[in-house]
Order: structure tokens, then C-alpha cells, then sequence
């Protein structure tokens, strides 16, 4: 994707996020039993995801890959808040930060493309005790529904892909393990059962589906255990 089309993509984000009065309301709902100072977003894009604690003294932090972190989401925050979000380039597998350090961490469909057990550590070293992880996984039927749209229209590359993360993904479930490899994909899916088998191993526990949960990408309130397990 060239860079102006990035940019554009997280603007339509943006706005997206930004033009449903609803989607705040129901992320605040989610942490209404929490007191919250500290906000991270884990493939944060433009930092949609943040703009719920926008009116709060809070300190919100987005984290992404993509080379040009923050050039977009510096720019819609700009005339927000006095103390604009804090933009930092870094792998979910390598989160910048100590432990426990977070209220609430956040990630929106950035998952499928990490390596998800190290990404799932991290996001769960950083949840401070009690902490909660607003989490949205690609279900395999995303990848199937890919597919038949793909075959619909003819798109070839895109039952291609398709067809690549669900051998990752079914390689995953059988394995325990997951195979990045470029021979088959770096991209994979997630079920709950195998969501659920991960984060018990860091202390984490699903305390319900979240309202914009869907059959293709299941959305999961998701709390940190005060005493951890060992792994």
C-alpha cells in the first residue's frame, strides 16, 4: 500500500471511529469498573481507538509498525487535547514498556498478523494487575468469507490469501504452535477455544464477548488475574 493511500486508510479509520457516537460509549462500558490513568493501543493506526479517554486525565499511548506512526494520528488529535497522545514505533512482540504499567491495553484486529503467543505476552506483561485487554481477533470465518467473495468476483489473489491463513491458522490449532513461514503465512486465525488456551498461560481471563463482537471477528473483554500463573 503507498503511503498516501495509508494515510487516507487511517483517516477513513478515523472517521469511522470518530462518526459513530455509539463505539465510545460502548468501549467506556466495557472499563466502567475500572480506574483508568493509563491507555495503550496496540496497532493503534491513527489512535481511533483512544479517543474514548480523550476528556479524561489519562495518558494514552499508541504503538504500530508502520514506519510513519503517529504523522496521521498527531495531526486529528491535534486539536483535542492539551497533552496529545504518545506515539511510538514498536513491534506488538516488543512492547517499550515495564510491566504492570498499563490500565487498559487495547488491540483491534492487529493480532492476526503477530506472532500471537509472544504478542499475547506482552500485551498481558504490560496489563497491570486486574487490567483490562480489549481484544478483536480475525475468526476463520473471516478468512472463509474472504474466499467465497473472492471466488464471486473473480479475485484470485484474494482466495489466494485466503487460502494461505487458514492453513496457517488450522496448522496453529493442530500444532499448538504457530508457522510463520512465507511459504504459507505470517497471517493466521484465532478460535476462541485456542484464545482462551493462550491467555489462561498468562494469567488472563475472557469475562465476556463485547457488543461489536461478530462471527467474524469476535471481540473479547479479557482481565489480567491478580496473581499470575508462571510460565
Amino acid at each position: 500500500m503507498a503511503m498516501n493511500e495509508y494515510d487516507e486508510y487511517l483517516r477513513t479509520e478515523w472517521e469511522s471511529f470518530s462518526g459513530d457516537s455509539t463505539r465510545s460509549g460502548k468501549t467506556l462500558a466495557e472499563i466502567s469498573d475500572l480506574d483508568v490513568a493509563r491507555v495503550l493501543d496496540v496497532g493503534c493506526g491513527a489512535g481511533q481507538e483512544l479517543l474514548p479517554f480523550v476528556n479524561d486525565p489519562c495518558t494514552l499511548v499508541g504503538v504500530d509498525v508502520a514506519p510513519t506512526v503517529g504523522v496521521v494520528g498527531r495531526q486529528v488529535f491535534a486539536h483535542m487535547r492539551n497533552t496529545p497522545v504518545i506515539f511510538v514505533r514498536a513491534a506488538a512482540e516488543a512492547l517499550p514498556f515495564t510491566a504492570d504499567c498499563f490500565d487498559v491495553v487495547i488491540c483491534r484486529l492487529s493480532l492476526p498478523y503477530t506472532h500471537n503467543a509472544k504478542a499475547l505476552a506482552e500485551m498481558a506483561r504490560v496489563t497491570r494487575p486486574e487490567g483490562i485487554l480489549l481484544l478483536k481477533i480475525h475468526h476463520l470465518r473471516f478468512y472463509l468469507d474472504k474466499f467465497w467473495k473472492g471466488l464471486r468476483a473473480g479475485d484470485y489473489l484474494s482466495m489466494i490469501h485466503a487460502s494461505r491463513v487458514m492453513v496457517a491458522g488450522a496448522l496453529y490449532h493442530c500444532l499448538g504452535t504457530q508457522i510463520r513461514v512465507q511459504l504459507i503465512s505470517s497471517e493466521t486465525f484465532l478460535s476462541e477455544w485456542l484464545l482462551r488456551r493462550e491467555l489462561t498461560k498468562l494469567g488472563l481471563t475472557i469475562r465476556r464477548e463485547t457488543p461489536d463482537s461478530n462471527p467474524l471477528t469476535p471481540s473479547f473483554n479479557i482481565v489480567k488475574e491478580r496473581c499470575r500463573y508462571l510460565i
